[in-house]
């Protein structure tokens, strides 16, 4: 988040997108305040998983279980953007998609997108060989 608001405050006149997961979001969801407060239009899209899938799915397949790395779609991050002044909205569907960031980038504030996704989805990995 932070890196989106220098983005924005450096380059004011370029449409600043930041994408991130629920679990990043998370840890910065509070710096929404300091782009309403200082009226700096950035485009949040958090793909939300459900999980810290960069946890999970390495328990999962080395161990056969997870702990502790379950989220939930039950949290509204879109609807904490709304109550710190941002603009927000909850896409299920992935039809719905185009539609969402079209009213993101038209509105003109800080807007965050939350597009729930499949928890089972892992992400690619690469191993260092150690």
């Amino acid at each position: 988040m932070g890196s989106a608001i220098a983005a924005r405050l450096a380059h004011p006149s370029s449409q600043i997108v930041l994408l991130l997961g629920d679990g990043a979001i998370g840890f910065s969801l509070i710096e929404i305040d300091s782009l309403v407060r200082h009226k700096l239009p950035v485009v949040m899209i958090v793909g939300n998983n459900s999980a810290w899938g960069l946890e999970k799915h390495p328990m999962q397949s080395l161990f056969g279980y997870d702990v502790a790395a379950d989220l939930g779609h039950q949290t509204r991050y879109d609807q904490v953007a709304i109550a710190l002044g941002a603009g927000g909205e909850f896409v299920t569907d992935p039809s719905k998609i185009g539609a969402a960031l079209d009213r993101a980038f038209a509105s003109g504030i800080p807007y965050l997108v939350n597009i729930a996704t499949d928890p089972a989805i892992a992400y690619p990995r690469t191993t260092t060989g150690i």
